[in-house]
Formats: structure tokens, sequence, C-alpha cells
């Protein structure tokens, strides 16, 4: 395939998965179009938004005529692709409804945190909750070593009491493969930004100290912290400690909305699912309300 084309197939599969565009059957032909296919009109609306959205993603110039003009050609492939689709019954399949279902899901939620980081999450809501908050917001500088069983860890655990090298070690056999090729270094971080067991551990223990292994929902971790440093004030926020408050703020919201919410959780389920065992192996009537 050569450059043109593979831009083609990228940016086609990008259009493919945007929500379906301007479809007018009554008054189509009062529709300003840039072009008709089989009728349906591409509106001059709909080519703008689209050229603007690439355009805002870095994929593509679209200011010449050529550029343009390819950029039609991609919208128009998407329609004859949609049309002909249709009249072979694709949109009424169970996975084209699923996938529907799922990318309006994603719009809603992605739509609500929005609304929350616009209405919630303003320069004087983080100032008053950092401040109501600053002790939450100590920092920890830390690297780990991840392994998947407890033994594992306990091994390596040995090694680095018998004088072995912390990043040395990352680098060979943590399963952490980000972190693990900078020797296990996690760089700064809070609390709320790390796994329940790991944060409670890291967060407890004394700078250059080595922690036994520690369980998480990602394995056993071997943690060294090697720096601290305690909140400053509001003004002095960097860009990215400011991207983490706002993110906790989030999250706060949204366990505000978990409290408020009637949530049936069944436990069987839960189990067997963890466990890789048949459905029905779970109970049925096993739901408990929190």
């Amino acid at each position: 395939m050569n450059k043109n084309g593979m831009i083609f197939a990228v940016v086609l599969a990008f259009f493919l998965y945007l929500p379906v565009g301007q479809f007018i059957a009554e008054g189509a032909e009062a529709v300003d179009a840039v072009a008709r296919v089989n009728g349906v009109p591409i509106s001059t609306e709909l080519f703008e938004k689209r050229m603007s959205r690439l355009v805002g993603e870095g994929q593509g110039d679209f200011d010449s005529y050529e550029g343009k003009k390819e950029l039609l050609d991609l919208l128009i492939a998407r329609e004859v692709l949609n049309q002909e689709g249709k009249a072979m019954g694709f949109h009424k399949s169970a996975l084209v409804k699923e996938r529907v279902d799922e990318l309006v899901e994603g719009l809603v939620i992605n739509e609500m945190v929005n609304h929350i980081l616009e209405k919630k999450v303003t320069p004087e809501a983080m100032k008053s909750y950092y401040t109501k908050n600053k002790d939450d917001f100590r920092e920890i500088r830390a690297s780990h070593i991840l392994l998947k069983t407890e033994d594992e860890a306990k091994e390596i655990k040995k090694k680095l009491d018998a004088g072995g090298d912390f990043s040395t070690l990352a680098k060979e056999v943590s399963i952490d493969p980000a972190s693990a090729e900078r020797g296990g270094d996690l760089d700064f971080f809070v609390r709320e930004r790390m796994p329940e067991g790991f944060a409670e551990a890291a967060f407890a223990m004394k700078k250059n100290e080595v922690s036994q292994p520690v369980k998480s929902a990602f394995g056993y971790h071997i943690i060294q912290v090697m720096d601290m440093r305690d909140p400053v004030a509001f003004e002095s926020l960097t860009q990215p400690q400011l991207q983490n408050l706002r993110g906790t703020m989030v999250n706060w919201e949204i366990d505000q909305l978990k409290e408020k919410a009637k949530v049936s959780i069944n436990d069987a389920r839960l189990r067997q699912a963890a466990s890789g065992l048949p459905a029905h192996a779970a109970e049925e009537d096993d739901g408990h309300q929190h």
C-alpha cells in the first residue's frame, strides 16, 4: 500500500467510529451539500466539522483544494459503505446495536464528566477543596518491583536485603513494563493515584525504606520510597499537580453519585467471574445491597 493509501485507510477508520453524520431524506434537495451520494447529501456543515476535527487532532492539513478533495473522497467512501451496509441489513444486527449503545453510553459519560469539570471543578472550587484537604496532597516519590506471586516477591526481597540493586532488579524482573524501563521509578504521586494496599503501605514508609511484599489488585509489590514533599500553597501548584487535583475532585463527585445510587452486588457472580468457573456455578439470589 502506498503512502496515500495508508493515510486514506487510517483516516477512513477514524471516520467509521464517529457518530453517524447528517442523513436527510425529506427536503434533501434544500441542503447546502458539497456532494451527494445516491441523492443523500454530504452537507457543507458536516464537511467542515469533520475537517476541523481532523485538523484539531493533527491528522491532516486541508488548506489546499487537493486536501479538501481528499477529505471529501473519504466522506463519500464512508457514505457508500453506510448505504451498502444498510441495504444488506447490517444496521439491524445485534453487534451494531450493541456498539451503538456503547457509543451513546460513552458520549453521555463524557458529557457528564465535562459537566462536572465545568460546574463543579471551577478555579474557586479547586482552591477551596485543596485548602480543606491539603494533607491528602502530600506526595511521595517511590519505585516498585511488581511480581505475580508472593513467593516471587519474597525472593526478590531477599536479594535486595543481600545488597541487590533495586533499579537493576526492577529492570530485570518487574512485570510493570512502563516503570521497569525506569528502574521501577513511579515519580511523585498522591495517595489517591495508587491502588489500595500499595497506597497505604507507601505512605506509611520512611524515606529510603524498602517494604516487604505488598499485595494489590495487580500483584505483589516491593516498594522503595525515594523522596517526600509536603503540600505547597495552591498558587504554587504546577500544571501536573492541578491536573491531579481536577482528577481527584471528579472522582470525589463520582463517589457522591455512587453514595446516592441504589447499588446491588451479586457477590457469588463476582467470585465466579474471578475464579473462571462457569456462570451457572454462581447463586442467582446471592445479591446484596449497600
